[in-house]
């Protein structure tokens, strides 16, 4: 007992000097008493320091060297430095991989094991929280610096008086991750482009069509999935099963915040505010098809426009995307956007007509004539929810293997469950949403979108076009100067980022006996409620028109 204590003495001293070199904190002093106690705190592995009694605390694995001293004083040490205004988690997830940075190589493993065993906990239907995985999310997009950069944004955020509680700091760490920007090779681009052209590629058929050996498309591809840049994602198409998508733009009064009329919308799936242009807020629908829920969005939109709040709703009919990799300098490891040019291009389809021959990229899709069962809904939620191994599944719904083979099977072939790709933290950073209310701009608009890094169009049946475009930083001022000057007959929003609704799929809402969608009439009769008390909450804040809503009206 005496050599830990002696031990502990030398390696906080050793950790309070690192701290205050490397991050300016201030460290705790020296525990006057290191104490062995039983029991086990999942959340703070082999132990914790007690401000009030001046200890540290440690269980018997750090004893018998199960799970190491140091990796608990540096954590422990660096944990009692973070502001007090940040939550537990925040400075528990900050204080272990300080401690895992600290740790020798042989002692990282295991304390990588310990780390892990900490729950996994569900923030929203759509987000899980595991402390391990955010960390090393972050860390391997940019590196142990990257550490150094949240330990200074969260402490110039208490400087400034700013607390975080859990769910805050969840979303901020998420966002913050997927705004870190990973340099890419020639080789990682044509590997991504091949792979976003054809979702179902095969190691073999990469290698032929980008001209690298098999085994070194292997190579990139895992290491662009340690990296988090590429990702193999299940998914269930929602035009598959008769779920409408909606996009809905809003416009209250000056000042106000007419996303407030979504909360408690059962079909939100996210929603994202416009930092310019003359709509506030841009939000996406996903409504399962039947009269009582499409009715909904109409009574909605009805009480707006009755209290002078404008609103467009525009549904998904078809949709395309274009990625392109032609303007990503690979030298310089960064996207370089030749504006003029893209002006001149524009210029170019417009003088010519070019958008008449060029081939369509977006196609409506068609719902399964397929008969679904409770069941079979079951496995589309829950892979809705990322849960797709087959013990998992197994697990969840109490059957067999062969069984949920059978029906994984009949559900993939009916293109019901689906293998994507999905690429983040290319340095597209900045996201514009861009509407076309005729089909001559809405093509025009399509054919130039092309030589852009990442467009989603969304068509309406009329032809419509509402796109979504992703863009590298400074990108969003330097897209609305161009379409400015092409003076195309288009509003272009740039949005801030995206706000996850509590949406869930709505597999309880299947009627396996008439294989349709039902209503949820109380969530429904309550939300529209909430819509009228908003709407009169707004009309007080701003009792004459505003020049926003104006803007919108004289535009449409």
């Amino acid at each position: 007992m005496t050599d830990i204590k002696s031990q502990t003495s030398a390696l906080w001293s050793e950790c309070s000097r690192i701290i205050t070199q490397r991050f300016g904190l201030q460290a705790p002093p020296v525990p006057k008493s290191v104490k062995v106690i039983d029991g086990h705190d999942i959340s703070r592995i082999g132990g914790h320091y007690s401000s009030t009694k001046d200890e540290l605390q440690l269980h018997p694995e750090v004893v018998s060297e199960v799970i190491p001293l140091r990796g608990v004083i540096f954590r422990e040490c660096f944990f009692h430095s973070m502001p007090p205004e940040l939550c537990f988690e925040a400075s528990r997830d900050m204080a272990f991989e300080f401690a895992r940075q600290m740790l020798k190589k042989e002692e990282r493993t295991s304390w990588i094991i310990e780390w892990q065993k900490i729950p996994t906990e569900r923030v929203r239907v759509n987000l899980l929280y595991t402390s391990y995985k955010m960390m090393e999310w972050i860390i391997a997009l940019g590196g142990q610096s990257e550490l150094d950069s949240l330990v200074h944004e969260f402490a110039s955020m208490a400087r400034y008086g700013i607390s975080l509680d859990f769910n805050e700091y969840v979303d901020y760490l998420t966002l913050r991750a997927q705004n870190i920007v990973v340099e890419l090779g020639n080789a990682d681009l044509k590997i991504i482009d091949v792979l976003l052209k054809n979702e179902t590629a095969s190691y073999r058929q990469v290698a032929k069509t980008t001209g690298l050996s098999e085994s070194w498309v292997c190579t990139r591809i895992n290491r662009l999935k340690r990296k988090y840049i590429l990702r193999s994602v299940t998914t269930t198409p929602f035009s598959r099963i008769g779920i409408r998508t909606f996009h809905v733009m809003l416009a209250g009064p000056s000042r106000s915040e007419p996303s407030r009329i979504l909360e408690g919308c059962p079909f939100v799936y996210d929603v994202r505010s416009v930092l310019n242009g003359p709509w506030q807020t841009i939000a996406r629908l996903a409504i399962p098809d039947c009269t009582g829920n499409i009715q909904s969005l109409d009574q909605m939109s009805s009480m707006l426009n009755n209290n002078g709040i404008a609103v467009d709703i525009a549904e998904t009919y078809s949709v395309g995307i274009s990625n392109s990799f032609y303007h990503y300098n690979t030298e310089k490891r960064r996207w370089e956007i030749p504006w003029i040019a893209m002006r001149g291009w524009g210029h170019k389809i417009t003088e010519e007509s070019l958008h008449h021959v060029v081939e369509r990229i977006d196609l409506p899709a068609k719902t399964t004539d397929a008969y679904l069962d409770s069941i079979d809904m079951e496995i589309l939620a829950l892979v809705n929810n990322r849960i797709t191994s087959s013990r998992a599944l197994r697990k969840r719904l109490a059957i067999g293997q062969a069984k949920l083979s059978s029906r994984i099977k009949k559900l993939r072939s009916e293109d019901l469950i689906r293998r994507v790709w999905n690429v983040q933290n290319l340095g597209l950073v900045e996201r514009v949403a861009i509407r076309a209310n005729d089909r001559d701009t809405a093509s025009i608009l399509d054919t130039w979108a092309r030589e852009l890094p990442h467009a989603f169009l969304r068509y309406e049946e009329n032809r419509k076009l509402l796109m979504m475009t992703d863009l590298p930083a400074g990108g969003s001022t330097q897209l609305m100067d161009t379409l400015r000057s092409l003076k195309w007959a288009v509003i272009v929003s740039p949005l801030s980022s995206g706000i996850w609704g509590q949406w869930q799929f709505p597999f309880s809402l299947w009627d396996v006996e008439s294989q349709c969608w039902q209503s949820p009439k109380d969530e429904i009769a309550t939300w529209l409620g909430r819509v009228g008390e908003e709407c009169e909450n707004l009309a007080v804040e701003a009792p004459h028109s505003s020049r926003a809503i104006s803007r919108v009206r004289q535009q449409y």
